[in-house]
């Protein structure tokens, strides 16, 4: 079911599980269980510390194109680069015939719209779109 049972006690966000809601509470809290073995950093989530590891100790990159050459150390960077060669744009702009293949370059657009060129008010990107490791 699509139900969200699990609500954080400290904000009210619900969740569809409890590994999810407990990991949201540790945003709150600032607990970071998952630490590294090759540095001091330490994550909230072990999806976090995966992707830490490969940008910045192991170097993998095990997403592969299989249209050309490049790789990825996360699957959403990958899909976005399949856009290159499908030319697929799923983020339209709802006023214009703006479309883009990832979520920054439209926000990014939005703001053209704008009085000023001030940012309209559109939702604020995931974790994963804002965050860059270089």
């Amino acid at each position: 079911s699509d139900e969200k049972r699990y609500v954080c006690h400290l904000c009210l966000k619900a969740f569809h599980t409890a590994t999810l809601l407990h990991n949201h509470v540790n945003v709150h809290t600032g607990t970071r269980p998952y630490k590294c073995n090759d540095c001091d950093m330490a994550f909230v989530t072990s999806g976090e510390l995966s992707r830490h590891r490969r940008y910045k100790h192991t170097l993998e990159k095990p997403f592969k194109c299989s249209v050309c050459k490049y790789s990825s150390v996360e699957a959403s960077k990958m899909r976005r680069h399949i856009r290159s060669h499908t030319g697929e744009r799923p983020y339209a702009c709802d006023l214009c015939s703006y479309a883009s293949k990832d979520a920054y370059k439209l926000k990014r657009h939005m703001i053209t719209h704008s009085e000023n060129n001030l940012p309209l008010s559109i939702p604020p990107l995931s974790m994963t779109d804002r965050i860059e490791y270089n």
